[in-house]
Formats: structure tokens, sequence, C-alpha cells
């Protein structure tokens, strides 16, 4: 590898920041590189005000951290991977006829965010090392809260076919912010992520449950 490819990937036009701090509580990993919040407008947001029904699998717990921005998820009473919340206004994104967004029209525009995050990244990984591979899912539809929203799915592989990252995330919009919810395997990064890709498989259905709950 050529370099860290922990680069503040949304600095300009892009749309997703990942705003990156560690758990109080119990970090798994080393403490993060923090990358600059597009526009410095990032806003970090809690979870305790919008935990709605919790989901885990047996002997998984999950809670707010006491970091309020990260969603703690312990299996057998140990620390094994984070969800990290974050907000940023939609005053911040080069909207196209401007603001407010058409009713209506908020997958439309989720679609478009999500689209630009993943050329974003994919060019922040080539820059870092050319010969990792990107990999995007298509987003799919899913309500956060009583918002629509999309889920969206990265993986970046070594040429070897091992996993270097693994990214799955959750933003909507209530016409005002744009909210994001954000987890996997991280290379590097305590916050927002699992030391294990399985862990992540594990725990996917039941954070589905925990998104579609929250009080939004």
């Amino acid at each position: 590898m050529k370099t860290s490819t922990r680069l503040p990937t949304l600095v300009s036009i892009s749309l997703l920041t990942t705003v990156l701090l560690a758990c109080s509580a119990k970090p798994p990993l080393a403490p993060p590189e923090t990358p600059v919040p597009q526009g410095e407008a990032a806003t970090l947001s809690g979870w305790a005000d919008i935990l709605g029904p919790i989901s885990a699998p047996p002997n998984w717990q999950v809670k707010p951290c006491v970091n309020a921005v990260l969603l703690c998820v312990e299996a057998n009473g140990e620390l094994i991977g984070t969800v990290e919340r974050f907000s940023h206004p939609i005053s911040e994104v080069p909207v196209p006829g401007g603001l407010p967004l058409p009713e209506g029209s908020e997958l439309e525009f989720l679609q478009a965010w999500v689209s630009n995050h993943y050329r974003t990244i994919e060019a922040d990984r080539q820059v870092a090392d050319p010969a990792l591979k990107f990999v995007a899912e298509t987003p799919t539809a899913i309500s956060v809260g009583t918002l629509p929203g999309l889920r969206y799915d990265y993986t970046i592989t070594h040429p070897n076919g091992a996993l270097f990252d693994r990214s799955l995330g959750y933003v909507t919009t209530d016409g005002t912010m744009v909210h994001v919810f954000v987890t996997g395997v991280i290379s590097g990064d305590p916050s927002g992520s699992f030391s294990d890709e399985e862990l992540v498989e594990t725990f996917t259905p039941h954070l589905n449950t925990i998104i579609q709950g929250l009080k939004l």
C-alpha cells in the first residue's frame, strides 16, 4: 500500500463526512485520524433521543455509548462494534433546482447523494492505492423511522481478495437535515466500525430493524 487511505474523503462537493470519534466507553481499536468535515457543516448527533425498539442476536446488547454519537454493540458484555450517527444541513448539498425539495423527490435526492458518495470514496481509495478494488451495491429503499431512506453498502478489497473496507450505511432527509448512520469494517477506524465482517453480517438484519424504529 502506498499511503494511508484515511484521507479527508468528502471535503469538496462530497455529501458524506465521516467525523470519526473514538468510543469513550471501550474503544476496540486505536484512535483514528480525523477527516475534515464537508464545509465544516457536519453536526454530531446523539442516539439517546431517537433510539426506539432494540433488536439484537441472543446474548448481544445494544445501547448508546458514553460517546453519544456512537451506538455500542456488545456480545456477552464485550464491545464488538459501533454504529455512528451524524447529520449535516441539506443546504450544504448542491441540489438541482434549489431548495426546498419538491414533495415526493426525497428518494431521488438520496439516490444522487449515495452515487456521489460512492464516486468520492472510490476516487479517494484509488489515489491512495490504485490496486484496491471498489465494489458498490445498488442502494435499497428502507424507512428510517418515519422518513424515506436508502441503505447503501460498498466493499473494498486488496488484489488477492482480502477485505480492506466494508461499509454499511443508511441515509435519510427530513427536508432540512441529511441524517446518516454508518458502520462496517473500516481499516484503522474504531468509530462506526466492527472488527470482523462476519459480525457485521450477523448484526445487519437487527440494525435494519433498529433503523426502521428510530424516532425520526
